[in-house]
Parts: C-alpha cells; sequence; structure tokens
C-alpha cells in the first residue's frame, strides 16, 4: 500500500507546472488572431518588444515564436486571464524576485533543451557522453529547482501561479530521491572532474622519427602545454593526419578506427561506470515537470520589461478589468499604440493618449473621420492591441480600462497587394468584407481602415453606409475608419433606419484653429492634436497642407517647371 501511495506522488509530482494555465487547461483559448491581424496590428513590434534586444541569439527566434503564440491565442476566460494577470503584477511588485528569476531563467531554458520521452533509460554499456549529458541535466535540475524554490519562499507573492509553483517544486525538493540527488551529485561530479590530463608515450623508429603512441596514465591535474602539439599527434576532424589520425569514436566518419583515441574512451569508460551505475538510481527523476516554465518565465518577465519601459517613459499601463462578454463593451482612458510609443521612448511627452468607449448608448459601431495623418489609423491600432494584451492575460497600455473579450478580431487596413488576375483592387475589399461578416458574431471586434477606398467617392459612399448598417444589425464593437465625411454625418439616419441593440455614432480625428488671419472667406489653417473625440465631422482633410510638405501643390510644381525652363 505504501508503495502505491508513494507511485501516485512521483506522477503527481511529474506532472508539468504552468504559469500560464492553471489546471494545465491549456486548450481554453477560443481562436487565434489572424495572420491579417497580426500584420495590421503590427504585433510583432509588441512580440519583440517583450522578447527583448539583449536575448541570446540562440533564444532568440524560439523566445519570439513562444511570445507570438501567447498572444495570439484569444482568451474568453476570467480566471484564466486573472491568472496571468496576478504573475505580472508579482513580477512588477517585487523587483527583486523579477531579478532572481531573470538569473534563474538560462537554466529553465537548458531544461527545455533536453530531449524527452526515454533517453534516461539505462543501457548495458552507456555511453560517455550521455552519461556526462545526464549528470550535467541533473546538476542543472537541481540548482533551477533549488533556487526557484527559495525564491517564491523568500518572497510574499500572491498570484495562485507562483504560489502552486513554489509549492510542487518544494514537494519535489522534499522527496528522498531529490534529497539524494542534491547529496550525491556533488561527489559523481567530482568523479568525472578528477580526470583532467593524460599522459601519452611516444615510440621512435632507428633514425627518431615517431612510430607508435599509447596512453600511460591518467592524471587529475592539467599539464601545461602548448595546443598545437596536440593536432601534431593526433590529426584533426579535417582531415589533417598526425602521427596517429584523430578518430570521434568508431562510427566516425574516417575509414578505419583509432587505436589510441579507443584506448582513451575504454580508459574513461572505467571512470565514468560507477557513475553511470550510481545515476541509474535517478533514471525515474525527470526535468520535464520543470521544462515548460522556461519560455512561459520569459513571457512574463518581458511582459513586466515591457511595463517598466513605458511606466519609465512617463505612460500609463494598467492591469484591466474583465467585463462580461455578453456586455460587448470597453472603456479605457489615456489609451494609447504602445508599438508607435516604443520607437518615440526619447520624446515620449509627444504620444498623445485617448479615450476608447464601447457602449450600447454612446456608441459600439464608430465612424472615425478627420484629417489626414490626424492620428485615425494609430487609433485603431491602439484598440486592437489593447484587446490583444487583454486576452493575452497581459496589462494594457493605458491608465485604466475594462474590457469584454471578444471572440475574434478582424481586421481591414490599407497596404497589402494581393496580385490576383482579374480582380481589381474593390474586388479584393469586397471580399475580404465579405469574408469578415461570414464569420463575426456580435462578440467581434471590427477594425475597418479606409475600407472601400478602391472606388469613386460616390460609389464608396453608398456601398460604406451598407457596411455601417450592417455592423449595427450584427452588433458587434467596430470602428470604421474612413474619408467619407458624408457617412458620418449620416449615423441619425443609420440607427434610425436599421434595427440592432448599438448606436452608430462619429468620432473626429481633432484639430484646433491656428490662424485665421488669411484672406477673407478662406479657411482657417489648423493643425493636428491627435486627439479622437465623440464629434460630428468637419470635412477638413489636411491633404492641401501634405502635398505643400512634398512640394507638390499646383503652386510648387508651376514653380518647379518654370525653374526647369519647361513652363
Amino acid at each position: 500500500m505504501h508503495r502505491v501511495r508513494r507511485s501516485a506522488q512521483e506522477r503527481q509530482i511529474a506532472q508539468p507546472v504552468s504559469l500560464l494555465w492553471p489546471d494545465g487547461r491549456a486548450t481554453a483559448a477560443i481562436g487565434r488572431l489572424a495572420d491579417e491581424a497580426i500584420a495590421d496590428l503590427h504585433l510583432a513590434e509588441i512580440v519583440s518588444a517583450i522578447v527583448g534586444a539583449d536575448a541570446p541569439a540562440g533564444r532568440l527566434a524560439a523566445r519570439e515564436r513562444f511570445a507570438e503564440r501567447v498572444l495570439t491565442e484569444l482568451l474568453s476566460d476570467a480566471e484564466i486571464i486573472a491568472y496571468r494577470q496576478a504573475v505580472l503584477t508579482d513580477l512588477l511588485d517585487h523587483p527583486p524576485l523579477r531579478e532572481r528569476l531573470e538569473a534563474v531563467l538560462p537554466g529553465l531554458e537548458a531544461l527545455g533543451d533536453v530531449p524527452r520521452g526515454e533517453r534516461y533509460r539505462p543501457t548495458a554499456e552507456p555511453g560517455l557522453e550521455r552519461v556526462a549529458r545526464r549528470l550535467i541535466d541533473l546538476e542543472l535540475l537541481v540548482d533551477v529547482v533549488s533556487r526557484l524554490v527559495d525564491a517564491f519562499n523568500e518572497t510574499p507573492v500572491k498570484s495562485e501561479a507562483f504560489r502552486s509553483v513554489g509549492s510542487r517544486l518544494d514537494e519535489m525538493r522534499r522527496t528522498p530521491q531529490f534529497a539524494a540527488l542534491e547529496r550525491e551529485l556533488p561527489a559523481l561530479r567530482a568523479t568525472l572532474a578528477s580526470v583532467r590530463s593524460l599522459t601519452i608515450g611516444v615510440n621512435l623508429g632507428p633514425d627518431l622519427s615517431p612510430e607508435s603512441a599509447t596512453i600511460l596514465d591518467l592524471g587529475t591535474l592539467p599539464i601545461e602545454g602548448r595546443r598545437g602539439l596536440l593536432w601534431r599527434l593526433l590529426g584533426g576532424g579535417d582531415g589533417k593526419a598526425g602521427l596517429t589520425t584523430l578518430q570521434r569514436g568508431e562510427g566516425g566518419p574516417l575509414s578505419r578506427p583509432n587505436e589510441l583515441m579507443r584506448d582513451l574512451r575504454h580508459l574513461l569508460g572505467q571512470v565514468v561506470a560507477p557513475v553511470a551505475i550510481a545515476l541509474e538510481r535517478f533514471s525515474r527523476m525527470s526535468t520535464d515537470a520543470v521544462a515548460p516554465l522556461g519560455p512561459e518565465l520569459a513571457v512574463f518577465l518581458g511582459a513586466a520589461r515591457l511595463v517598466e519601459r513605458l511606466r519609465c517613459a512617463g505612460l500609463p499601463v494598467c492591469r484591466p478589468e474583465y467585463i462580461d462578454a455578453e456586455r460587448r463593451t470597453a472603456e479605457l482612458v489615456d489609451a494609447y499604440d504602445p508599438g508607435l510609443a516604443l520607437s518615440q521612448l526619447s520624446n515620449a511627452g509627444s504620444i498623445v493618449t485617448n479615450a476608447v468607449c464601447f457602449d450600447e448608448h454612446v456608441g459600439r459601431v464608430w465612424v472615425l473621420t478627420g484629417p489626414n495623418r490626424g492620428g485615425k489609423t494609430t487609433y485603431a491600432r491602439a484598440v486592437g492591441l489593447a484587446q490583444v494584451l487583454f486576452q493575452a492575460g497581459l496589462y494594457v497600455p493605458a491608465r485604466t480600462a475594462r474590457l469584454s473579450p471578444a471572440d475574434a478580431i478582424y481586421t481591414h487596413f490599407p497596404g497589402r497587394e494581393d496580385a490576383r488576375p482579374g480582380l481589381g483592387r474593390l474586388d479584393l475589399e469586397a471580399e475580404r468584407l465579405a469574408d469578415i461578416f461570414h464569420q463575426a458574431t456580435p462578440r467581434s471586434l471590427i477594425l475597418l481602415n479606409e475600407a472601400l477606398s478602391g472606388t469613386s467617392a460616390l460609389e464608396a459612399l453608398d456601398l460604406a453606409r451598407g457596411l455601417v448598417r450592417g455592423l449595427r444589425l450584427l452588433g458587434a464593437r467596430a470602428i470604421y475608419v474612413t474619408h467619407l465625411h458624408e457617412l458620418a454625418h449620416s449615423v441619425d439616419e443609420i440607427n434610425a433606419s436599421t434595427p440592432g441593440d448599438g448606436t452608430v455614432a462619429s468620432l473626429l480625428a481633432d484639430s484646433d484653429s491656428a490662424d485665421d488671419s488669411g484672406p477673407p472667406g478662406a479657411p482657417a489653417s489648423r493643425r493636428r492634436t491627435y486627439r479622437i473625440v465623440p464629434h460630428a465631422p468637419r470635412g477638413v482633410s489636411f491633404a492641401a497642407e501634405i502635398a505643400e510638405q512634398h512640394g507638390i501643390s499646383f503652386a510648387q510644381l508651376a514653380q518647379l517647371l518654370r525653374d526647369r525652363n519647361l513652363a
């Protein structure tokens, strides 16, 4: 009976622990962010910021892949989102803990490199490399578990994840097998480390030329000498021959085995044999339960660094509040695009923050108009990224945030070309929009940026009005960024003529009057404020100003052609 209970305990301890998934519920994501949305929201910039430019070169790609997976798996379960948020809160509240975990992270990630499965089943003649690798893995396991347990025991963490991981690892550390491992590993390491050199005897011929070599002795101290002599004696793996050709074992690339190397392996095997026998006692001690923590911890540590970077620049970042999905709402104060902010950290005071509100009465479908380069695309991207970070269980770039989870995020931003024969730009836009309406539900978030710009303004207005009416009928949260000011002027008519449980309203990329000293009747010169506010459209676009900045107004072109003696 005692053995059965112990076996059950061992199986429990061997179960992987996770900072992302309570109770191993790794299938709780409701869907993955589409590739189009990943590109439109510039999510790669956030992934890079989380991974960090100082990530080890050998870890960079793996960290990026894992971080992208975490960000693109949309969660709707309030418990899992809170589970992850609490981990990040602990890291932000306890900088010393963060430093200790940063120090142990390389060891955790190295444990993730250990092959899984039957790698440690004892064999009749264990290879030297296998025994040495196993010893290194177990040493790493003992070191990582001990440091993690100490870190969690000495920090008043509140997150269920850290407390659960700490408890499980502490339980593992207290098992007789782990205690024996901690006790015996130093002696086993000392046994392997005892061989630091070998003495080779060289036989000379009558003409004093070397004829053969043999190993005389294994030493416990290194021998001072020139490295070049080794290659002159043994040769190299690149095929260069020495007195006796260097060979990496019986299965090496050369045609005949090297007797000197074979003798060396035989002697080392006698040293390793007692270590291999001792390690067989720990054949059931696996690193699998701890190894998954490496990439998870890397994401959380990177997310904590990102929060600190933004806060140190004076930008707000907060832990968002979960609102029931049925309410389909979002309320953010001082939200901004973190990708833009990261590119301007040295001038973070120039970042303009805005309120975001999706509400049944105030506005669930927003038609956003305003001047060119007035911050409309940035605003839509900020809304999408806040939703992504919230549903990944991380903090969001805003002073306060209350969000309902979305079952999907659909985007349609300009910029990508799709050169399929027989299809014009309007065909491709219509196809993409139709796909969105075939998949979206009332719980979705839809971000349309200058949709239907591939046709005339008159045709686009009629088509866009139909799209906005469809969005109201659907009931999803949506932002439609457009240059069609007439569309924003017609929101009251759309609300009156179209059934739906959410209001269509107008947002404006605002501008300030800066100079009205021009000729009588001329419009005042205005400057962008990058403030997005609920407001009727003004019908001002800054297109003439942008033309002047690039030198393509008619007056500038006429002067250019005169200067070139062409007009």
